[in-house]
């Protein structure tokens, strides 16, 4: 089935293949020419469905000028399927997304240069990209956003720290607000002496005003050039009135151009909070108007700011800009502000982000969440986000632990992609999670939990286990888990791997229900399964929980 076809005055491209999905969205693309006057047509098939995962296309590219033709794109491992003829001037083969899912752009190349930009939405065939797996991006954003803004101690302002502010839940709206006071403090002291440049600026004055004429000058006179009535000059008949340079006093510095880029992605970004708070409850509403009125107060620092060019790019810091009073507090708030913001506006985009990987962080995070509220300690912000010069990271570092107390003076630790290797055992082991209950005076008990975003819903599997699961080389692994570590922790502490399970997604009532089947006995009896897990079907997670901790 032909998909789309996308023509120029110089290439064509042609897209083709086959749908996997039950209930295909509709196809959705986007074409972007960079010569914004060069004309392209878009002919779509309209019964074709969206473009899904783990499903290969066919593409051709061709030049209809005789020219090189080529196909980009940042992940180049999508395109080495694709094979170049004719010296260039046409491509052909195929393109498999394999688990990627999300927006997507390939930028087509003309003779050395950029032509067009295809942009391409790539559904989950698992998933229902609507609902599962946008609100598994929300329930990231929405448990990051707060801690983020919380991330560190204090801020800084003329040499001294201010204390961090409480962490409760508006805490990080009272931080963002202490960061912009001080933000308003440092302008003042750029409005009261701001940076200026001088620069010569050419226009029309009498010749005996001109005591230093340069050479435009000197070459103007000679060829008599110039306005008003004549004169002799040096034996030479020339205008009275030519174009000099005159000093100018301006504030277009690069100084004043980096503080407006910075003032304008921080506003923009602060914005886009206010967007992601549209929820119905009071207490978002509440945050949205608080955070509106710090974009108010970012618009009228704009305003105030000394008049200077629009830059697309920020220019680089300056020395001036480093050491001037009021401009190296702006800069170090400016940076404060660009690593905090960065991680929920840039990171949790998931710009063609693998769906996988996607299901394996918000099952982690979960488990913390949940963990977090059953022993009554707060979320453990410093052990899930790093700080480095691109901001904000939010990557569950590997093999570290989380512990958290009970209230029975028991303790659960929680690590993420722990690893034993052939030193430790014959075979090497890396499940996703490991989850671990210690007891004064008692062996440990270790749990191992895996996050396969891998969905069986065959007949066959449905017909055998009570419900669609995780795929029988899934459950596999977790046996090979329980076994192999069970030997290992036997030797190591004297505990022993009581559960192995996988997380999967799935949610009652789609084919059938999950406490009835033979995944949910298997986990009681054998100490394998799995179990479902997804926004808003959480429910078997929290009781099993509740089960281990009891």
């Amino acid at each position: 089935m032909r998909y789309f076809t996308v023509e120029t005055n110089r290439v064509r491209l042609i897209w083709e293949g086959l749908s996997r999905l039950a209930l295909p969205p509709p196809l959705r693309i986007t074409v972007r020419m960079f010569d914004a006057n060069e004309p392209f047509t878009l002919h779509s098939n309209p019964g074709a469905p969206g473009l899904a995962e783990q499903t290969r296309y066919r593409l051709l590219l061709k030049s209809l000028d005789g020219r090189p033709v080529a196909l980009r794109h940042a992940n180049p491992v999508l395109l080495r399927d694709l094979h170049a003829l004719e010296d260039g001037r046409l491509w052909h083969g195929s393109v498999h997304f394999g688990t990627y899912a999300g927006r997507t752009a390939f930028i087509v190349w003309h003779d050395g240069r950029p032509h067009l930009r295809l942009e391409l939405e790539i559904f989950p065939s698992r998933l229902s990209y609507r609902s599962d797996y946008e609100a598994m991006l929300a329930d990231l954003e929405a448990w990051t956003v707060e801690p983020a803004l919380r991330f560190g101690s204090g801020i800084r302002q003329y040499g001294r720290t201010l204390a961090g502010l409480p962490d409760q839940t508006p805490g990080w709206i009272a931080r963002l607000a202490a960061v912009i006071d001080a933000l308003e403090a440092a302008f003042q002291s750029i409005l009261q002496r701001p940076l200026a440049d001088v620069q010569p600026q050419r226009g029309w004055q009498p010749l005996e005003a001109v005591r230093r004429p340069d050479a435009a000058l000197q070459r103007a006179v000679l060829t008599g050039s110039g306005q008003g009535p004549e004169v002799r000059l040096a034996g030479r008949r020339t205008r009275r009135l030519h174009r000099v340079p005159r000093p100018i006093v301006t504030t277009d510095t690069p100084e004043h151009r980096w503080l407006a880029w910075q003032l304008d992605q921080t506003l923009r970004q602060v914005q886009r909070l206010v967007e992601r708070l549209a929820r119905p409850d009071a207490f978002a509403q509440a945050r949205r108007q608080a955070l509106a009125k710090l974009a108010a107060r970012l618009e009228a620092l704009r305003q105030q700011l000394p008049p200077a060019a629009q830059s697309p790019l920020p220019p680089p810091p300056t020395q001036r800009l480093l050491r001037a009073e009021g401009y190296r507090q702006a800069y170090r708030l400016f940076q404060w502000l660009r690593q905090r913001l960065s991680l929920p506006n840039g990171l949790l985009s998931f710009d063609v982000g693998q769906v996988h990987t996607l299901y394996e962080y918000w099952c982690y995070l979960t488990l913390v969440r949940l963990l977090s509220r059953a022993t009554g300690q707060p979320f453990p912000v410093h052990r899930l986000f790093t700080l480095s010069d691109d901001g904000l990271q939010l990557r569950p570092i590997r093999r570290r632990p989380l512990w958290f107390a009970l209230p029975d003076g028991n303790r659960l630790r929680l690590i993420y992609n722990p690893r034993w290797d052939a030193r430790s055992l014959l075979v090497p082991q890396q499940p996703d999670l490991l989850l671990s209950h210690f007891r004064p005076g008692r062996p440990p008990v270790h749990y191992v939990l895996d996050a396969k975003y891998r969905l069986d819903a065959s007949p066959d599997y449905v017909r055998r286990y009570g419900v669609p699961g995780p795929p029988k080389d899934a459950l596999n692994d977790l046996y090979r888990y329980r076994d192999a570590l069970s030997s290992y922790f036997i030797r190591y502490d004297g505990g022993t791997v009581a559960q192995a399970l996988a997380l999967y997604p799935y949610r009652d009532g789609e084919a059938g229900c999950f406490a009835e089947s033979r995944l949910a006995r298997a986990l009681s009896e054998d100490g394998v399964g799995a179990l479902p897990l997804l926004p808003k079907a959480t429910d078997y997670l929290e009781r099993w929980l509740q089960e281990i901790t009891a």
